[in-house]
């Protein structure tokens, strides 16, 4: 699991990294203008991550793909930010590639989780709340080391940096376990074809139940930061203010994914996803009692605990749930839709922060209420999409 750890860090954190960097090189570039079109390369690929993830399912060598996805995604980048001083669409293309092989890097190294530490659901547990440590971890430590080495020295030398990460996971990749690439019985299960695996996303009710809960709340979750800044002009603060209240969101994220490797979650799958919506719903009405920065920071920390569970729990459903010759398509679906998602809920929430901190978290909690609704009537219904 160290290697594991490692791999999943370098990779996670490379691809956390690179759109914070690419945002910081584009101005000295005199690509100031395009940024906006350069993120979306490297952010929008992910809704075609189901394509690559046929590639992981259908490989007797899935560490070989992984491997393969860091080393394309280091190259790709490196590639991107060289030539963005001398041609835009060069360096678009780039990230675009980029961009293509970042869902392997994330839905696609968690599918392979399970078969690394084995058939005991315990230790299965334990391994996805370190999974989850792995994202809050990258999330918060890899714009940090883009954002220092960019001060430092440049933002292109920021840039190479988290390609040299992308490129230093994939070689760790191939010193994963052998389990890693086999079925437990010696024999992979027969791939599933990429129109049929989106299909059970909708038809199989656990996998609904979770894509359904993943999409939706991923809509509020990603206007945090947004969220932040509503919550401080609410309340007069100074702007610094809302990097206090986003830090304390990462930091009630990490904590809880730390903990979580040490008391793993227990219970069905199914049931886990609803109190970790209920979690979460409970976090952003929390946010309705803010009244200082304080207690902002405080009520940031619990949501960030809260969204900690809902991920641990989503990761421990999309196991459960997803059948064998499935596992890449179906992770890897779900990780591109909730990118999708956030980017929907940082749109929405940009349009809107005119009403506040206050008004947006009360929507933030009614749409998540609306999600545990669903959840609830679907559980009773069983009824097919």
């Amino acid at each position: 699991m160290v290697v594991y750890f490692i791999a999943a860090c370098l990779l996670r954190g490379a691809d956390a990294a690179a759109i914070i960097g690419v945002v910081l090189a584009a101005r000295p570039a005199g690509a100031g203008d395009a940024t906006g079109l350069l993120a979306a390369c490297i952010t929008l690929p992910h809704l075609a991550g189901p394509v690559a993830a046929q590639l992981l399912d259908r490989a007797r060598s899935k560490k070989l793909v992984l491997a393969g996805a860091g080393l394309v995604y280091g190259f790709a980048l490196a590639g991107a930010i060289c030539l963005l001083p001398i041609t835009l669409a060069g360096a678009a293309a780039g990230l675009s590639i980029a961009g293509l092989a970042g869902p392997l890097l994330t839905g696609g190294l968690s599918s392979q989780l399970a078969t690394i530490v084995g058939t005991d659901e315990l230790a299965r547990r334990r391994a996805q709340g370190m999974d989850a440590f792995t994202y809050g971890v990258s999330a918060t430590a890899g714009p940090a080391v883009i954002a220092i080495v960019a001060t430092a020295s440049s933002p292109t030398t920021a840039v190479l940096t988290a390609a040299g990460a992308a490129v230093a996971g994939g070689f760790v990749v191939l010193a994963l376990p052998r389990a890693a690439q086999q079925a437990a019985d010696g024999e992979a299960p027969a791939p599933v074809g990429l129109r049929a695996a989106l299909g059970m996303l909708l038809q199989l009710p656990g996998l609904r139940r979770t894509t359904i809960a993943t999409a939706l709340t991923a809509v509020p979750l990603g206007a945090v930061p947004l969220l932040a800044v509503g919550t401080v002009d609410f309340l007069d603060a100074s702007t610094a203010s809302s990097a206090v209240l986003t830090s304390a969101y990462g930091a009630g994220n990490l904590a809880v994914s730390l903990l979580l490797i040490v008391l793993p979650l227990r219970g069905q799958a199914d049931r886990l996803i609803r109190w970790g919506v209920i979690t979460v719903a409970v976090g952003f009405a929390l946010g309705l009692a803010i009244f200082s920065v304080p207690v902002g920071a405080a009520a940031f920390a619990l949501l960030g605990v809260a969204t900690g569970v809902l991920f641990t729990a989503s990761l421990a459903a999309r196991a459960a749930f997803s059948p064998p010759g499935a596992e890449g398509q179906i992770f890897v679906s779900m990780a591109g839709i909730k990118v999708a998602c956030s980017s929907v809920g940082t749109a929405i929430a940009g349009t809107i922060l005119g009403l506040g901190g206050r008004t947006m978290f009360a929507i933030a909690a009614a749409l998540t209420l609306a999600t545990l609704a669903y959840l609830l009537l679907d559980r009773r219904t069983q009824a097919p999409l």
